[in-house]
């Protein structure tokens, strides 16, 4: 479909009772910040995309030197790396990136590499005054400056001029740091797109890392990242949130330009979903989310009484906003949107933060070392802290493997671990199925409008491997 004629496509499925999440965002009881005020400026062309960028090599070769090596990359957060010295591995496909704390507010990305012959500097976790070489100690300042080489009079040629470690370019934004080998690639900023400002007021940079796992996936990162760009999925995934979650209502928003990309997939919840039986009501959805609340977050808070006269989501913002500020000691005015819907932003390749109080993840996926068919899949648990207390020290990351449940290895995911578990029993299916299509007709059938982003997402792959 041309975008002439995108305009005249149905956005989203809704009703009087059960309204879009658009409509929802208008009736908000609380003043609109920019993000619920501002709408993307693209939608996207075309609707089939080619099964083999799932599970072809030489795609996958392509996709590391012209997309991965050209973009801005999440690779940690500050709090991972509190101290100077700390320093972290990234690990992307067959690379891999130091990261270290250089000066207190100063933080480095190297090529993961011993400029000797080669050794990885930076394995796991650690910390030091130097970032030394575990093989035959050549060791280096923080800022990667050549510090010492053993028997140095055998190296004549080595010197601090050629002897540093390879820097890449370093940003950061919200608590995050982003990564990108590309010398000549335009700032994080311009990356980051409408993010930072639609962001203000929920500030990530204000938020610890409560828990954290990483998945080891039989699927490509992509198919992997695309379960989550579209709410089409939840019916017959997650049949249990259909009475309280108006996936149909969902609202897609792309924002795009030369040097940045984001999406945002806007999920209203705490209202029935139009999948949902007709005798569900507003009311039984609110009640349903507010324990859901309950007990993700706030366990020894009292559950409200709702008014069916009045208006539902307005009472379920403020009771959340109330009980937000009785845990943390800071009152908030963040609208109901905030405080009760599922509003996720995708910023291009790789990397997803929800603008919610009610499921406030940031997600990462990144491939796997050599295997197309394989990939990472990424959470952080992001919690508020309370006001004029110190930074919980942020939760170490739990491996898990591809056939291990979330559930079992992170429990303090609670029933949403339950709900990635879902996800994920898919993830294999979708990448058996791409090799198992008809070769005549080796391509998916995307919806024009819930399925945007995966669209634009794969435009946008397409676009730098052309490069």
């Amino acid at each position: 479909m041309s975008n002439a004629n995108r305009h005249e496509i149905q956005r989203g499925y809704g009703s009087a009772e059960r309204p879009l999440a658009g409509d929802l965002w208008e009736r908000d009881s609380r003043e609109k910040i920019l993000a619920m005020r501002d709408r993307g400026n693209l939608e996207p062309a075309h609707n089939q995309v080619d099964f083999g960028r799932y599970y072809r090599p030489e795609f996958a070769q392509l996709e590391l030197q012209k997309l991965w090596m050209k973009t801005w990359l999440y690779a940690c957060r500050e709090e991972d790396i509190p101290n100077v010295g700390d320093r972290v591995p990234f690990q992307l496909g067959p690379r891999s990136f130091l990261i270290v704390r250089s000066q207190r507010d100063e933080f480095k990305a190297f090529y993961n590499s011993c400029p000797h012959r080669g050794t990885q500097l930076c394995a796991v976790a650690g910390s030091g005054d130097s970032i030394r070489c575990p093989f035959h100690s050549w060791e280096f300042k923080l800022d990667g400056a050549l510090k010492h080489i053993p028997s140095h009079w055998d190296f004549k040629s080595v010197n601090t001029a050629n002897g540093r470690l390879r820097e890449v370019q370093l940003g950061r934004w919200g608590g995050f740091i982003f990564i990108n080998a590309d010398p000549q690639a335009p700032s994080l900023e311009a990356a980051l797109s409408v993010m930072p400002e639609h962001f203000r007021e929920y500030a990530p940079q204000e938020r610890y890392t409560a828990a954290h796992f990483r998945k080891l996936v039989r699927a490509n990162w992509k198919i992997v990242q695309e379960a989550f760009e579209e709410s089409y999925h939840v019916v017959a995934t997650h049949p249990q949130a259909v009475p309280f979650s108006g996936d149909t209502q969902a609202r897609y928003d792309i924002w795009d330009s030369e040097s940045g990309h984001v999406g945002r997939q806007i999920t209203p919840s705490a209202v029935p979903s139009m999948h949902a039986d007709p005798s569900a009501t507003t009311i039984a959805a609110v009640s349903a989310f507010a324990a859901i609340l309950k007990a993700w977050h706030y366990p020894d808070a009292e559950l409200p009484t709702f008014d069916p006269k009045a208006d539902l989501r307005a009472q379920l913002g403020d009771w959340h906003r109330s009980v937000q500020t009785q845990q943390y000691g800071a009152p908030t005015e963040a609208p109901d949107a905030v405080m009760i819907d599922s509003t996720l932003y995708f910023m291009f390749p790789h990397f997803a933060l929800w603008m919610s109080e009610s499921i406030p993840f940031a997600y990462k996926f990144t491939p796997h070392q050599t295997d197309p068919e394989l990939s990472y899949f990424e959470v952080r648990l992001l919690r508020r802290f309370p006001k004029g207390a110190s930074r919980p020290p942020a939760s170490p990351v739990i491996e898990i493997g591809p056939d291990e449940r979330i559930e079992d290895k992170a429990p303090a995911f609670s029933f949403l671990a339950s709900v990635f578990d879902q996800d994920m029993a898919n993830m294999p299916l979708i990448q058996a199925g791409v090799r198992s299509a008809d070769p005549q007709r080796n391509h998916s059938q995307l919806g024009t409008y819930q399925e945007m982003i995966i669209q634009h997402w794969n435009e946008l792959v397409d676009r730098y491997l052309a490069r």
